[in-house]
């Protein structure tokens, strides 16, 4: 004898019970945002495979251990998967200046900003600064004019 079957004999699962509108549990849970979400999963790492040209894999590599020899505070170690998840943060923070359709496209469209910033720095500390003193001019004696008469 056939009977009605539910989706819990199709998937082989159970179906989830539901929910219950004063459970203030499942009810946090459905208005997470998607912000909210990337906060609380900030607090854990998960591995990521990413393909790194050679060029990058060392420069990574020398640029870790001269944070790492550098560092003032010994409490956390600095490695190229530390440098890694600190530019994908700011990847991140500034995806709105990110413009392309390919790899060089987006890297130039970012190496542009960062240069962008690094001139402003430049023209704002000179204007705190003030103009450069002139050179004095040079002296030169003053040639007499002989008058004749």
């Amino acid at each position: 004898m056939a009977g009605k079957r539910d989706i819990s004999d199709v998937v082989g699962a159970s179906v989830p019970p539901k929910e219950d509108p004063t459970n203030t549990t499942t009810r946090a849970r459905r208005s997470t945002t998607l912000s909210q979400a990337a906060a609380a999963a900030k607090k854990t790492t998960t591995p990521k495979y990413v393909q790194l040209r050679g060029d990058q894999q060392i420069e990574l590599d020398v640029l870790a251990r001269e944070l790492q020899g550098a560092r003032e505070s010994k409490a956390e170690r600095i490695t190229a998967n530390t440098v890694i998840r600190v530019a994908c943060d700011f990847l991140l923070a500034r995806r709105d200046v990110l413009e392309g359709d390919t790899e060089d496209q987006l890297r130039s469209s970012l190496l542009s900003y960062v240069k962008h910033l690094e001139d402003r720095s430049t023209r704002l500390r000179e204007l705190e600064e003030g103009p450069a003193p002139e050179a004095p001019a040079p002296k030169t004696r003053a040639r007499r004019q002989s008058s004749s008469s």
